[in-house]
């Protein structure tokens, strides 16, 4: 019944959160926006979905500007190379 199908390779953009972050959350609906403030890039914020709690070394994937999402480290770690 099922079949096996082969994925993309895709190269993705993310930014993982570093320690010097600071994160601040805003709950609408069942769903939670996260604001990242970089401390290396001054004043730099970027706003993107979240399902889970967001910690450092996390990363946050862009897809385009309407899919900005969070994705937690050992997730991210599987199913890319971070070297």
């Amino acid at each position: 019944m099922f079949k096996r199908y082969q994925s993309k390779p895709i190269v993705r953009l993310a930014y993982q959160i570093q320690p010097d972050d600071e994160i601040h959350e805003d709950k609408h609906d069942c769903y939670c926006t996260v604001k990242v403030t970089k401390g290396q890039v001054n004043g730099t914020q970027i706003n993107f979905v979240a399902h889970e709690p967001v910690n450092v070394g996390d990363y946050v994937v862009y897809l385009n500007e309407d899919d900005i999402y969070h994705c937690n480290a050992e997730v991210f770690a599987q199913r890319n190379i971070i070297e």
